[in-house]
């Protein structure tokens, strides 16, 4: 199952880099930077034509990406692609490019969870395959695939009748060219049972492989042959064979069979530590690899079963819907009716906050004028006074004091009441009420105010609940001495929450104007708010809307 040359580039020079590529990839046996490179040419291929819509060119040239992370033994990033693949294929799996395309996926996810010894998963990719096998090529690569995971598992003889049946089919196609991998293998699996003929099968299979010059036939011969000997206890033999299979994955220069034949000589050496190192780092190594792999193809097969379940479903519900409108025709003036009365409740209830609305939108226009005028008519007349009598010189101190605190306290109503601007960010219009009232003696601050999707929430609740916290902020200042004022958000069962908390002087909880306009604006929007203080043990607040 090879790969596909990508359609759709101009020019000798695109033309002559796609060859390279797809060759260093399929064919030759170039180093891991030629490797590399390949890679990320067809990456970056196939994400222009996915962004163009081309599914079919994408699909195509991700097949080459699949096999150079697989041959350069990146198997997490092989598996990430072949996933991408299937996803692509969901809308496209009757036609010949989905066939063509689940084939060589379901074959590259096979290989790669044998490689991390995740044996059932490869199992039941290869039966895919079986399943849209049509051609006996696709079904004697399935089998023979199939085979090796139950070599694996030490299932010879169910390995053995399936490369039985494989290699029977490779008699009734002449033009088969690999024939000698199933005979390999079929030796290989009769040596474990002792069947006789297996050495000499194995034996015929490397001939045929090094006449053909099957470099990766040859490295597989090699190593059966080296495990064959040390099954037989004659390490001599195994030896040449593993000096032999090291030989030719230098040759073959690929991450995969360098590593594989390097783990072969460790474990024909006659120190027996060495062995068992060896195992215990494949088992470690195939551990990781198995925890990481496992994630992508689980998370897509929950995706896939999801959505098959989900479409289930909608049809169940469908069809249930048509029976009972069939059944029963008055079913449907009941529903009628109860939608009417439906209807009817929430436009009455949508008027009537629609009218709450409206009244508390009215307050706060009241509240601005109030402001204005505060501003405008007695603020500015203060600061006049103020002005005039700071150039008196015989003027009493405690006076020109007086005034000052008497044109701080019209600013702040004037601020209280005043109208908000809140076309910015509501995040930061809080940050700034906070900042307004940070002093070197008093720090305010805000947590988790990222956490609320305001942008969700009305201007009437953002209005009020700006309104509730500087009114808070305000007492803080006037009453409490805190040093620390903390205000923290969060959501709970689609409500809001806010928590006030300062460690001031605390009180008795006797309601000021300030808090019985707190609850008044809170009620409002249809929220709630409770008190929780102490004397000396600070003051707290917790509304909810």
């Amino acid at each position: 199952m090879s790969g596909v040359l990508p359609l759709g580039l101009n020019g000798q020079e695109e033309k002559d880099k796609r060859y390279l590529y797809y060759n260093a990839i399929w064919h030759s046996n170039e180093n891991n930077v030629a490797l590399d490179s390949a890679i990320h040419f067809f990456e970056k291929l196939s994400h222009k034509y996915l962004k163009a819509k081309d599914t079919v060119t994408a699909v195509n040239i991700l097949r080459n990406v699949t096999q150079g992370y697989f041959k350069k033994g990146a198997l997490f990033e092989s598996e990430l692609s072949v996933v991408q693949t299937l996803k692509l294929l969901e809308n496209r799996h009757l036609d010949s490019l989905g066939k063509e395309a689940r084939k060589a996926s379901y074959n590259y996810l096979g290989m790669i969870y044998r490689k991390v010894n995740d044996y059932e998963s490869a199992i039941r990719q290869y039966n895919h395959l079986l399943q849209l096998s049509e051609t006996l090529n696709d079904s004697i690569t399935a089998l023979n695939n199939l085979a090796n995971i139950y070599s694996d598992v030490q299932e010879y003889k169910l390995a053995v009748d399936i490369l039985n049946e494989a290699y029977k089919k490779t008699n009734s196609i002449k033009e088969y060219n690999y024939r000698w991998r199933i005979l390999d293998n079929l030796g290989y699996n009769e040596s474990k049972l002792d069947i006789p003929g297996a050495l000499e099968r194995m034996k015929e299979a490397l001939k045929t492989s090094l006449e053909m010059n099957d470099k990766e036939s040859i490295f597989s011969s090699y190593t059966h042959l080296m495990d064959y000997y040390m099954d037989k206890n004659n390490e001599d033999e195994a030896l040449i064979y593993a000096s032999k299979a090291n030989e030719m994955a230098s040759s073959l220069n690929l991450p995969l069979f360098r590593l594989e034949s390097l783990r072969l000589n460790a474990l024909s050496n006659r120190d027996s530590n060495v062995r068992e190192f060896v195992r215990l780092s494949d088992s470690i190594i195939i551990a990781n690899n198995l925890s990481t792999n496992k994630y992508i193809s689980k998370k897509y097969d929950y995706e896939k079963q999801e959505k098959i379940a989900n479409e289930a479903k909608l049809k169940l519900k469908d069809s249930q819907l048509e029976n009972e409108r069939q059944k029963n025709i008055n079913l449907i003036y009941l529903f009628i009716g109860l939608s009417i009365l439906l209807i009817s409740v929430f436009t009455y209830f949508f008027l009537k906050s629609k009218h709450k609305k409206e009244k508390l939108q009215q307050v706060f226009d009241t509240e601005s004028s109030i402001s204005k005028k505060v501003h405008d008519d007695i603020a500015n007349d203060v600061f006049q006074v103020m002005t005039t009598l700071q150039a008196d010189n015989n003027l009493n101190q405690n006076i020109k004091g007086d005034i000052e605190l008497i044109y701080d306290k019209a600013r702040d109503i004037s601020k209280q009441l005043g109208e908000i601007d809140l076309e910015g960010d509501y995040k930061e219009i809080l940050n700034d009420l906070a900042l307004r009232y940070n002093t070197e003696y008093t720090n305010i601050i805000i947590k988790d105010v990222s956490k609320i999707a305001w942008g969700k929430i009305s201007r009437a609740k953002k209005t009020a609940l700006y309104k509730i916290l500087q009114e808070l902020l305000i007492n803080m200042k006037k009453y409490s001495k805190a040093s620390v004022v903390v205000i923290a958000f969060n959501n709970k069962q689609k409500k809001t929450i806010i928590n006030y908390s300062d460690d001031g002087v605390g009180c008795d909880l006797k309601k000021s104007n300030g808090l019985l306009n707190v609850e008044n604006r809170i009620k409002a929007i249809g929220g709630t708010i409770t008190f929780e203080s102490r004397i000396n043990n600070g003051f707290k607040a917790k509304i909810q809307m």
